[in-house]
């Protein structure tokens, strides 16, 4: 009997385990869209843009358009809540790291200047 009931606990805390995971795990979705960004403290021709993510099949892009020049994001990464892209600006590669806040992105840039704040707005049409 008491097995029984070791097992009976063991599955539900399982299922509730799979549940809260589910529960947590980021959609890609909601990132597709425009994002206008803000970057205060970065050098002067980076401190504002947008950011566009599109999304084919199970793929994600994304790019960075500043001042009309876009480049593509080289790589995109969604662990839990954190989405990194990683970017290449003159030649260096940029990581930024963000976690979405209701319909803001919020995180930073590792830079060879050393951190650096990024905000992003979802851009509305």
């Amino acid at each position: 009997m008491k097995t029984k009931n070791l097992l009976l606990t063991f599955m539900l805390l399982f299922a509730v385990m799979v549940q809260i995971q589910a529960a947590t795990a980021f959609d890609q979705k909601l990132l597709v869209g425009q994002w206008q960004f803000s970057a205060p403290t970065a050098p002067p021709n980076y401190t504002s843009g947008q950011i566009n993510f599109t999304q084919t099949g199970d793929k994600l892009k994304g790019e960075l358009v500043i001042e009309g020049q876009k480049v593509d994001f080289s790589q995109i990464t969604i662990k839990e809540d954190v989405v990194s892209v990683t970017i290449y600006l003159e030649s260096t590669p940029i990581t930024v790291k963000f976690k979405m806040v209701n319909d803001t992105l919020e995180g930073k840039a590792d830079t060879p200047d050393g951190p650096v704040a990024v905000k992003a707005s979802r851009k509305k049409d």
